[in-house]
């Protein structure tokens, strides 16, 4: 990492989307995730239930293909980044309610069937079928990462699930996109995890980026401290894309 790359991380409010909002939705439909499939396997872990929380809402994208198959779904988005949930807004109206809150201090007046995260706080790191998952927080504080999923935990129904998505290992790689755009991630490993920098840039150069810190934790140790939050582990779902736990 460069000194001028550590300055901007010191002068960056790290851990929201707030510097690559305006360019997310044209990385996100341009091959990053097959919403498709994410809400295909979505609605097979929920089944009956119907009052949904999504834990880092984003622009809306996974709520928006979850109501496309089934409209009965009552959602509410979760996101720390204000210009996340503007675009949310904008693209859902009032088909979903909003929480702008930090989740580390989640409170809402209601308790919900099922709840899921789609590369947003938390999911798990698929090194392979024979290899240990790894979990991945948006929280790089493991104290504060501990108490945002127990805020999690106690907004679920009992029987309630919570559904985490799995991604593959973090790569550095460039890609060309739709509209004249190049994106770019680089990766620096640290000890208890890894700083993400995301890139996009034009003929013009950077026209946005933003620094993000993960911390990574074995996935035997999450299971251990879902136990503590009376949360049991289910295993992976059949496609081997979500991770989910009931709360008993």
């Amino acid at each position: 990492m460069t000194e001028s790359d550590k300055k901007k991380i010191e002068e960056q409010d790290l851990n929201t989307y707030e510097g690559i909002a305006e360019h997310y939705d044209t990385l996100m439909t341009d091959g990053y995730y097959d919403y498709d499939e994410i809400s295909k396997n979505l609605c097979a872990i929920i089944g009956e239930r119907r009052k949904l929380m999504e834990l880092g809402v984003g622009t809306g994208l996974v709520a928006d293909n979850l109501l496309k198959a089934n409209p009965d779904f009552k959602i509410t988005g979760v996101d720390n980044t204000p210009a996340m949930i503007s675009q949310a807004k904008e693209k859902l109206g009032d088909r979903i309610a909003y929480e702008l809150q930090d989740i580390t201090k989640l409170s809402i007046d209601t308790r919900f069937e099922a709840a899921f995260s789609v590369g947003g706080c938390w999911y798990f790191i698929d090194n392979g079928p024979d290899k240990e998952l790894e979990f991945c927080s948006h929280i790089d504080d493991l104290e504060t990462s501990k108490q945002g999923l127990k805020n999690v935990a106690e907004h679920l129904e009992k029987g309630g699930v919570l559904a985490l998505a799995l991604q593959a290992p973090h790569t550095n790689y460039s890609k060309e996109l739709s509209n004249e755009l190049t994106y770019s991630q680089e990766i620096f490993k640290e000890d208890n995890g890894f700083t993400k920098h995301y890139s996009f840039t034009s003929t013009q150069g950077v026209i946005a980026e933003q620094f993000y810190r993960y911390l990574v934790l074995p996935e035997s140790e999450v299971h251990d401290f879902f136990k503590e939050l009376d949360c049991k582990p289910l295993g992976l779902c059949p496609s081997r894309n979500f991770f989910v736990y009931q709360k008993n």
